[in-house]
């Protein structure tokens, strides 16, 4: 499913691949592209700390490879800018080629500060003698990092860190965090912010790496404009999420904007599907229905709203019948929140599941009967769609993995998924990855500790349901309703704070998130010399 506009996102591999394709197919070799990802990162660095190199020393780390390479051409710029700059080099001078070594020379011919660094030694006593303060440029390792920080290169960057900088600057990625899953190899350089080139990776977005890049931008390096559109990994922005949400006729009726089945809540967790089910309402869903158990029907009858119609759920006899009678009336239905695990709930998801024709979206319990009772077969076979909304036990569980398997490369148990069950699959974390049977990956990066709190997972659910139940397509929806939650998350974090945001704060700013996500978007491609903030 194409979505508009989308700002694309690389692994390592990746973006070794696009640049050899650069200079092979454009003739825009290393040289070309490691001068404008130098040029545009200090002048980035410049509008971000103005007085760098002024009322501080800036001190420039460069390391091995094309990301010593930038570094150099960094420091080369920042000195035309008559800023005061030290180059602290890992390798010597034998060891750089290309267009590195190229940049290296033209520092020594300007008679820069250059000190190679044969021992950590060397910079300890650096320290020891220089009062500071500094700026730091990190350009030790970039995304090709493969295994653990070690020796000198492990010694410079707790150093570093040590320093406590405010204004510490990562070239493409911070030195020491692996650019495809966000994993730390050792010890990694704590950024203020971090310049990505090209494209940013998905290492910048997945914990526990992100939060050490600090503030991200995206610099354009002047790269052929189809290199935005290709690949299988893509980053949620405002621009193509506002593309998505279509006017709705004024002149409709409640029956015009879908009738969504909810089916969840248990004795004691009857909250789950009460506030699916007022979120469901706030996204503009006509009709809302929720259906749970006869024992716990008159405690849902007490906490839904006037304007939400409720079912119990018997499953025998004559009523069985008569419920799978009613499914064709809902345009989607929602089953999970709160829903238990008592031997009926495996025969209400085979049964929803076979006789339903509409979508289905799974979440929490519903995911976690699928997995006990070895149900995968049942969702292969469904000819409609199907979005699963697993956390990461619940993916461990689909999966028949460790949690540890699934954080430590969140992009391949999404895609496993997907194969294993043919649905729209929803990673749910401060990075959620949402992946199809395309193999396309997009990635929502909104991290707000307040939204880890019981329900808004439920939340969630409600969200997406009731925009396919309101006949968006359902990869879409999936993809809008993502969106959405954070943007009403970040709200209720502003208005009541991170620490006592609840899941009911995330519903009541529903309508907010509507109305930020139809304010003016910002731009959807690079800018040449501009820094796009992320």
């Amino acid at each position: 499913m194409l979505i508009p506009a989308p700002l694309r996102i690389c692994s390592a591999s990746e973006m070794k691949e696009l640049d050899e394709v650069a200079d092979r197919d454009y003739g825009l070799d290393a040289s070309i592209l490691m001068e404008n990802a130098g040029r545009a990162a200090a002048q980035a660095i410049i509008d971000r700390f103005p007085n760098a190199g002024k009322l501080s020393e800036i001190l420039v780390f460069a390391g091995t490879g094309n990301n010593a390479g930038d570094a150099f051409v960094v420091a080369r710029r920042l000195l035309c800018f008559e800023r005061r700059v030290r180059i602290f080099h890992l390798e010597n001078e034998a060891g750089y080629k290309g267009a590195s070594l190229k940049n290296f020379q033209i520092l020594k011919k300007m008679r820069a500060k250059m000190t190679y660094l044969e021992a950590s030694s060397d910079l300890e006593a650096f320290f020891s003698s220089s009062p500071g303060p500094f700026t730091i440029i990190d350009g030790i390792l970039g995304t090709g990092l493969r295994g653990n920080l070690e020796g000198i290169f492990y010694d410079v960057v707790e150093m570093i860190n040590a320093l406590k900088c405010h204004e510490v600057v990562s070239l493409d990625i911070p030195s020491g965090v692996s650019g495809d899953t966000g994993a730390i190899k050792g010890t990694s350089i704590m950024a203020t912010m971090t310049v990505s080139f090209g494209f940013p990776k998905l290492g910048h977005f997945l914990p526990p790496g992100a939060p050490r890049r600090g503030e991200l931008v995206n610099l354009d390096i002047s790269l052929p404009p189809r290199f935005r559109k290709e690949g299988d990994k893509f980053l949620l922005t405002k621009g193509p999420m506002a593309a998505l949400l279509t006017e709705r006729d004024r002149y409709g009726h409640k029956n015009s904007f879908g009738h969504t089945l909810l089916v969840g809540g248990s004795p004691g967790r009857i909250g789950a599907i009460t506030m699916a089910s007022r979120a469901c309402h706030k996204m503009g869903t006509g009709l809302v229905t929720v259906a749970t158990w006869a024992d716990c029907f008159d405690t849902l009858i007490g906490k839904i709203p006037d304007e939400t119609m409720a079912v119990s759920l018997e499953l025998n006899g004559s009523q069985n019948d008569a419920y799978k009678r009613n499914l064709p009336t809902y345009s989607s239905v929602v089953i999970g929140p709160g829903l238990g695990q008592r031997p009926e709930a495996k025969f209400l998801v085979e049964g929803l599941l076979t006789h339903y024709e509409g979508p289905v979206l799974m979440d929490a319990d519903a995911l976690n009967v699928i997995s006990t009772h070895h149900m995968h077969d049942l969702l292969i076979k469904r000819r409609n769609p199907v979005v699963l909304t697993p956390h990461p036990g619940e993916m461990s569980r689909l999966l028949g993995m460790s949690v540890e398997a699934i954080r430590s490369d969140p992009a391949k148990a999404v895609r496993d998924a997907v194969a294993m069950t043919h649905a729209i699959v929803v990673l749910k974390g401060a990075a959620s990855l949402i992946g199809s049977a395309d193999n396309v990956l997009y990635l929502n990066h909104y991290p707000n500790d307040g939204m880890a709190t019981a329900g808004s997972g439920d939340v969630l659910a409600g969200m997406i349901g009731g925009l396919i139940g309101q006949r968006m397509d359902p990869f879409q929806g999936t993809l809008l309703g993502v969106y959405l939650h954070s943007f009403a998350g970040d709200f209720a974090a502003k208005q009541f704070g991170h620490r006592s945001m609840t899941a009911p704060d995330i519903i009541e700013n529903i309508g907010n998130a509507f109305k930020e996500i139809k304010t003016v978007p910002e731009p959807t491609s690079p800018v040449e010399g501009r820094a796009r903030l992320l």
